[in-house]
């Protein structure tokens, strides 16, 4: 096996179109709550461009998966999640790693912005998107962000990429949002009622958003947009679409949702879905190349203003707010730096205020001793990036084996990974809904962990047949094991010795006249068994009879 470095575009062709590689490293990424792992391990993704790149298929797993998607009650859907990841953990299609915890470099002038799982500047982070203020301006500051490249979306759909999603989040409104602790919060929707059986879903709205156009938002406009995703074939947010049966308006600002089928994540699911002007997008289509000469319109706390394609985006505070006394900014501007030493250099001289993505490590010492910046310790949330070590399970038997997998698990020092990859800045993760980034409910006391232990990996490794046995350094794969004799049974009545001649007659050809002669042996062993005149002669004949059916299975082997 050959450690080969690649670029990110290399690789993502490997793991989407051409599936040879036999084992990799990299980052996934969590949503607000595990969303993550039916398209992780249900076989279902087993495909191009899917997202089950490892290859897991375990029908037990998906089952279980499906059970989960669909149960209402969060205890329960949680035991089902515990159970899912202990299967897992035997199965081993990944090792969990750590996260990369999400530490930003940001000027101490400025206030406001909160840290959650994720990061403080984040798509689902609304909070610091409409708290973020200046110390000495609470209303009307300027703020500037560095991006490494511009966004590669103005379309609100599309823009599902980390720096897209950021401007599109504080441009369109969704009708759910998430708090510090990552609980489900009311935005556009004042709050919502899910019926007992799933299959109802009624949001209540604000009353008083608009448009930046000025044209009232309502009902209308949520079930266009529901509809829209839905008769288009929209290729995002298809768990949810998929499950909606229809939609409909109860007044101005009612929207009723029914289901085709329950669905526990569906609220959740709507926190991604941006809410679109009705009066805007009827009769485009979904992958509409929104230009921003037409001022993208939305709902939510920044408007469009004025842009440099590929360079930089300005957005200006949306004074019709429906949240009284939201945003405190009034202006937020992106601004693309691609180096990550010069973005770095334009935070520490002011000329930029923060950066979109959490600081690279090999500034972390710099920032920590700079006075011009907030300490780090303020700005330290676990941050989404998962780090794994993933196993193809499609072709090395090596890789298939759950004690190759489990022994490099124990051989792994997370621990000193942190601290080598992440100068200590990550979070070693243990299970595949680490609590650490989910939150406590998900955390199970029983959960299958491997700790370090290198001495029980040379063990494992040793017990199931890898040795070095050229003393090279390198385990070879195990010895072929010989094919086990099968056991035969000796038959204990004269019924089950003619079973087992019929059997022979109809298998070896060869033998067939073996057989006659036997059977006339077994008709004269039935009269003397029968009499118990020579119980001795029996118990020869039986003896025959398997060695026979040995010769027999020599013969086929």
């Amino acid at each position: 096996m050959k450690a080969i470095p690649y670029s990110d575009e290399v690789l993502y062709d490997n793991l989407d179109l051409e599936h040879d590689y036999e084992v990799y490293e990299m980052s996934g990424g969590y949503d607000p709550y595990p969303s993550h792992m039916t398209p992780r391990f249900h076989s279902s993704e087993i495909m191009d461009y899917g997202s089950n790149d490892w290859a897991y298929d375990n029908p037990e797993v998906d089952a279980l998966l499906d059970q989960a998607n669909r149960e209402l009650d969060f205890e329960t859907r949680t035991e089902i999640l515990w159970e899912i990841q202990d299967i897992i953990a035997e199965d081993f299609p990944y090792i969990p790693l750590f996260t990369s915890d999400d530490v930003h470099a940001i000027r101490k002038e400025w206030t406001g912005y909160v840290c959650m799982p994720g990061g403080i500047f984040n798509w689902y982070n609304r909070l610091t998107t409409i708290n973020l203020q200046h110390e000495d301006m609470e209303y009307g500051a300027d703020f500037i962000m560095a991006y490494p490249s511009y966004i590669r979306y103005y379309n609100p759909i599309m823009g599902t990429d980390g720096r897209s999603a950021l401007v599109v989040s504080m441009v369109y409104d969704d009708l759910v949002a998430y708090d510090e602790d990552m609980n489900l919060t009311p935005w556009l929707a004042t709050d919502w009622t899910v019926s007992t059986d799933g299959l109802t879903i009624t949001f209540n709205l604000v009353e008083d958003a608009m448009w930046h156009d000025d044209v009232p938002l309502t009902a209308e406009d949520v079930k266009f947009t529901i509809d829209f995703y839905k008769g288009q074939d929209v290729p995002y947010d298809v768990p949810l679409m998929s499950r909606i049966d229809s939609v409909e308006t109860d007044g101005d600002y009612t929207v009723i949702v029914h289901m085709a089928e329950p669905y526990a994540w569906a609220v959740n699911d709507f926190e991604d879905v941006p809410i679109m002007p009705k009066h805007i997008w009827e009769g485009k289509d979904w992958d509409w190349p929104v230009h921003p000469d037409a001022m993208p319109i939305g709902s939510g706390p920044f408007k469009w203003d004025s842009y440099l394609d590929g360079e930089w985006i300005k957005l200006v505070a949306n004074e019709d707010f429906w949240m009284e006394g939201k945003p405190h900014l009034g202006t937020y501007t992106v601004r693309v730096i691609s180096e990550s030493s010069a973005r770095y250099l334009a935070i520490s001289t002011g000329e930029v205020h923060s950066e979109r993505y959490e600081l690279d490590t090999g500034f972390i010492e710099a920032a920590a001793a700079d006075p011009n910046l907030a300490p780090l310790e303020d700005t330290w949330c676990v941050g989404m990036w998962d780090y794994y070590i993933a196993f193809n399970q499609r072709f090395d038997p090596a890789l298939q084996d759950p004690v190759v997998k489990k022994a490099i698990a124990h051989a792994i020092d997370k621990d000193r990974l942190v601290e080598i990859a992440r100068l200590g800045y990550g979070t070693v993760t243990e299970t595949y809904i680490p609590p650490q980034f989910f939150g406590p409910a998900y955390e199970n006391p029983d959960a299958t962990t491997y700790e370090y232990n290198v001495f029980l990996a040379n063990q494992m490794l040793d017990a199931a047949g890898y040795l070095d046995i050229d003393a090279d350094g390198i385990r070879e794969m195990p010895a072929p094991g010989e094919e086990e004799e099968e056991e035969v049974v000796a038959p204990e009545t004269i019924e089950e010795l003619q079973e087992a001649i019929e059997d022979l007659s109809t298998s070896l050809s060869e033998t067939r006249g073996q057989m006659t002669l036997l059977e006339s042996e077994v008709e004269a062993l039935g009269g003397r068994l029968n009499s118990s005149l020579n119980i001795a002669y029996g118990l020869a004949a039986v003896a025959l009879i398997v060695a026979l059916v040995a010769v027999y299975y020599a013969m086929k082997s």
